[in-house]
């Protein structure tokens, strides 16, 4: 896994959906667990997990703890 910020994340989302590419798998770091990213909601500004949680852009601005799946 590589360690991303906020901005980073937004970069890659944005070039995909521009360049029509597929998008990495993005992570949410839980205590010792990677919790996969399930939506990017701009209006509510948050980040859902594929287990129902979330975690709010502020909190990623104050201490990133988001990650994307290295290319194997």
């Amino acid at each position: 896994m590589e360690h991303i910020t906020l901005k980073e994340m937004f970069n890659i989302l944005i070039d995909c959906i521009l360049n029509n590419r597929e998008q990495p798998f993005f992570y949410y770091k839980r205590e010792n667990e990677y919790v996969l990213i399930q939506e990017v909601d701009l209006m509510d500004s948050r980040l859902r997990t594929i287990d129902g949680d979330f975690t709010e852009y502020e909190w990623e601005l104050e201490e990133s703890n988001l990650y994307k799946e290295d290319k194997q």
